[in-house]
Order: C-alpha cells, then structure tokens, then sequence
C-alpha cells in the first residue's frame, strides 16, 4: 500500500497533467475543457490506485484472486463512452466534429493511468507529446496540408429595418454555399431616428481569403446590408 502523500502528489500531478490539455482544448474553444479533463484525469487516476492498491487486505482470505488490470479495464471502456459525447455530426457541413477533443480524453484517461501506477515521469513527457500534437501538428498541417487549416474570422454586418429573419437566412446561405462555417451569431438591436439598427457579430470559421471576399462580395449585395467589416480574430484553429 502507498502511503497518503504519495497517493496525493499522483492525484495531483494528474490533475494537473489533464488540466494543461484542456486548457488547449478550451483556448482552441472545443469541447472537452480544464475542469472536464482535469476530473476525468482525476478520476482514472483515483480508479487506478483502488484496483491497484485498494484490496491488499483481501489477498490474506482464503480462496480470494486479485486481477488489479480489470478496473483499468473497464476505464478504458468507460471514457470510449464519454468521449463519444465530444462527437457530433454536422448535417449542414456535412461534417463530423469533436473527434480530436474526444481523442484529448482518451489520452488524459491514459496518463491519468500512468500517474495513479507511479509513472509521473512517463505521464509528463506523454503530456508534452499530447501538446506537440494538438498545438505543433497545426502549422505542419498548414505548411504541407493548406486545405486542412482555417482561419476564424469575425464579420461585422449593419443593416436597418430588414426584416431580421429572412435575412439572416440569407446570410447563413451565402456562407454556407462557399463552406464557410458559422460558429457563433451575436445580434444587437437599437432604436435610431433612421428606424431600427441591427447589427450582427459573427464569428466563421474560413479556409481561404478568397471565399471570405467573395462571401463580402455577395452579402454586400443582399438588400438591407449597410454595412460590413471582417477581421481574423485568432490563428489556425482545427477540431
């Protein structure tokens, strides 16, 4: 049996092993963020130590065999489920996303592992492996593989007394038409002496410039649109 520091230094280093991987995740804005992967790490880490360590006293009965590797078993069958709660099908894009967040809690599941047995060394240097992958492996894919990289964009759209649901509806078909992917929709509305004023904040993700030109081009010509700025708000971003 391990003595109670050395149970709590595997906790954790394990806790915050998994939370370093989810702040990636977080700040990259995908599923499976600090506090998500910093439990999962934290409970396989937990799980591990009691199949290892948790039944010593029961080797004394008679008749009694121990297997320590079945808990850690059913672990690994255990995070295949919460994983696949990361996964979604996108029907517009036609698109499956969240396999590389589910991934991310596949591999915290297995340094947590690796921490609950003793393998703080190990679990450390997967860890920085895990960050080279999710972080490095983006501007190899951008050198030798453009298609895969996008860039998030931010439009800024003005228009005054349109009618806002069908217009937007024809926004989200303009950029939907060149794959232009649509993260997040912000909509304001005040009262001016023109009439009523709405402005949309639209972050999209976008492969190339060029589509993002030509999405302008064409929503600039949409009826109603005043108004329309863009800028990149953050790097290469991949699921």
């Amino acid at each position: 049996m391990i003595s109670l520091p050395e149970m709590l230094l595997r906790l954790i280093v394990s806790m915050l092993l998994g939370g370093i991987i989810g702040w990636e995740r977080e700040y990259s804005e995908h599923h499976a963020g600090v506090r998500t992967s910093a439990l999962v790490a934290l409970g396989t880490t937990l799980f591990t130590i009691i199949s290892v360590y948790g039944f010593y006293d029961l080797l004394n009965l008679p008749h009694i065999q121990l297997d320590p590797s079945r808990v850690a078993s059913y672990i690994v069958a255990g995070i295949g489920f919460l994983g696949g709660g990361a996964i979604y099908f996108r029907q517009d894009l036609q698109k499956v996303r969240g396999l590389t967040s589910a991934a991310s809690v596949w591999v915290v599941a297995a340094i947590a592992m690796a921490c609950g047995v003793g393998f703080l060394i190990e679990a450390a240097i997967t860890t920085l492996l895990v960050l080279f992958i999710l972080i490095g492996m983006r501007y190899v894919e951008a050198r030798f593989l453009p298609f895969r990289s996008q860039h998030l964009q931010e439009l800024f759209i003005r228009f005054v007394d349109a009618e806002e649901g069908a217009l937007l509806g024809k926004i989200y078909d303009t950029l939907s038409a060149l794959h232009i992917e649509i993260v997040r929709i912000d909509i304001y509305t005040q009262k001016t002496e023109q009439g009523t004023e709405h402005k949309l904040d639209i972050d999209c993700h976008v492969r190339d410039a060029h589509a993002m030109m030509q999405a302008i081009d064409q929503l600039r010509a949409i009826k109603g649109i005043q108004d329309i700025k863009f800028s990149t708000r953050k790097g290469l971003s991949v699921d």
